[in-house]
């Protein structure tokens, strides 16, 4: 609309200098005539008939209408660009919502049966799996960073299907977006992060920890995934000092941890003995 209201000044702006110069052009070939005889000799007319003395402006006009040519040229391509641009973003928000609902209805199609009977469904087999994350914690030895490898090995070993679908599936969508260069990227960002539940989210973090998770910790950091996690459901809540305090967004209880700590500015190398965990 914008631009179709500026096309318009711009003709009407070239409209009003052409007449303007005919009119000055006028003005000046009957500059200089004192009698009607004057008048009929057109004795101000340097070297020529009035209609040839016109003629002289023939090479103006024809560059003024190139120039509006050119000028309308411009115009076009600047429509089309912007045409462009807004295809461009329709595309990737309808590929983004595509790889969201699909994700969603990898987690949807998750089933816990017992006895062949189904027991969890859903989202809901997260809670499932964070129980036995705590159960295998409580029956493991050694350090805190041996039994929590063990508590998670344990889990991945019996539920891998399900968990390794959903961690693939999860680590597309955020790649997706980190690398689609939309203008509402950190939006996409946000709208995946707020799809997560609690349980997923602890499910993910300890992921995270181990060597496989090792990608996934840069869109953690990006995005600020664990901006919602609840440090209380952790096997210990000092746990969150293993990543890097901006995977917590706005997590002032989270950060308050790290503050205490005196690790706020730490990288993610250097804090809570990050190289202790195996898994």
């Amino acid at each position: 609309m914008k631009n179709k209201i500026g096309l318009g000044w711009v003709i009407t702006i070239v409209v009003v200098i052409v007449l303007g110069i005919y009119a000055g052009y006028y003005s000046f070939l009957y500059s200089g005539f004192s009698s009607p005889e004057d008048l009929k000799e057109l004795k101000g007319v340097r070297g020529g008939t009035f209609g040839d003395a016109f003629g002289t402006l023939n090479a103006l006009f024809s560059g003024l209408a190139f120039s509006g040519v050119l000028i309308t040229l411009l115009i076009q391509r600047k429509d089309l660009q912007g045409s462009q641009e807004q295809n461009f973003r329709q595309q990737i928000d309808s590929q983004f919502y595509n790889m969201l609902s699909l994700q969603q209805g990898v987690v949807q199609s998750f089933d816990i049966k017992k006895n062949g009977v189904v027991k969890m469904l859903g989202r809901d087999c997260f809670k499932t799996w964070v129980w036995h994350l705590r159960n295998e914690y409580r029956n493991a030895k050694g350090t805190h960073e041996e039994r929590m490898g063990v508590a998670y090995r344990e889990v991945m070993r019996r539920f891998h299907g399900d968990l390794g679908l959903y961690f693939r599936s999860l680590y597309s969508v955020f790649r997706f977006v980190s690398e689609c260069n939309h203008p509402d990227q950190r939006k996409f960002g946000n709208v995946v992060r707020s799809l997560l539940s609690d349980f997923e989210l602890v499910i993910l973090f300890y992921n995270s920890l181990g060597e496989k998770g090792k990608k996934f910790r840069v869109y953690i950091t990006e995005f600020a995934i664990f901006d919602n996690l609840e440090p209380a459901m952790l096997l210990d809540m000092s746990d969150v000092l293993y990543l890097a305090s901006e995977s917590y967004g706005a997590n002032t209880e989270i950060l308050d941890t790290f503050s205490r700590n005196r690790c706020g500015a730490c990288s993610a190398s250097t804090l809570k003995r990050a190289s202790d965990i195996t898994y």
